[in-house]
């Protein structure tokens, strides 16, 4: 079971996810888009039966953290949350606000958590990958362990941005060709 975050992990699954049979994809809109998350996905592990991945962004992962620490050593669901760390509100630079002058004062939130002290503090695993290629064994290590777990993904906001266009064409050129 996957359970997919709006913003810009949502987004991506659009672009890049192929089809696949035996996986239930579920999401859900807080008031916010990004506000109660981690609750829900901890909500759905509960409910599983098995292991359940989250893909959430990292201000998803803070605006619910409570959810987290509240959860992480008293309901043990195997639960993986997978995060893409852009520092915060990365989106912004994809959208129609992308050039307006006053983007990163009133839109982007940037931060700088430290994601290992806070899965610390609340009893969870973490791992921090340097490398997208590790991302498929960390996920199976993870599940493997059981628990709760944060997965760690660096992600530079204007790569990942650049990234995405690049994707995009290439899905607009072979869907052209058909």
């Amino acid at each position: 079971m996957l359970f997919v975050g709006n913003s810009t992990p949502i987004r991506d699954l659009d672009v890049a996810m192929a089809p696949r049979d035996g996986l239930q994809v579920l999401a859900n809109r807080g008031a916010s888009g990004i506000d109660g998350l981690v609750s829900t996905a901890l909500g759905i592990a509960t409910a599983a039966m098995g292991s359940v991945v989250a893909l959430i962004g990292d201000l998803s992962l803070l605006y619910d953290a409570g959810a987290l620490l509240w959860n992480g050593q008293r309901l043990p669901p195997d639960l993986v949350l997978v995060v893409p760390n852009n520092r915060g509100g990365a989106i912004f630079g994809s959208l129609d606000q992308r050039d307006l002058p006053e983007r990163d004062r009133l839109f982007v939130t940037p931060q700088d958590v430290d994601l290992a002290a806070l899965s610390a503090a609340a009893g969870v695993g973490h791992a921090r990958l340097e490398q997208m290629s590790e991302l498929s064994d960390a996920v199976g290590r993870a599940q493997a362990a059981g628990g709760i777990r944060v997965i760690e993904v660096p992600t530079p906001a204007e790569r990942s941005r650049a990234q995405r266009i690049d994707v995009r064409a290439e899905v607009d050129s072979a869907l052209a060709g058909l």
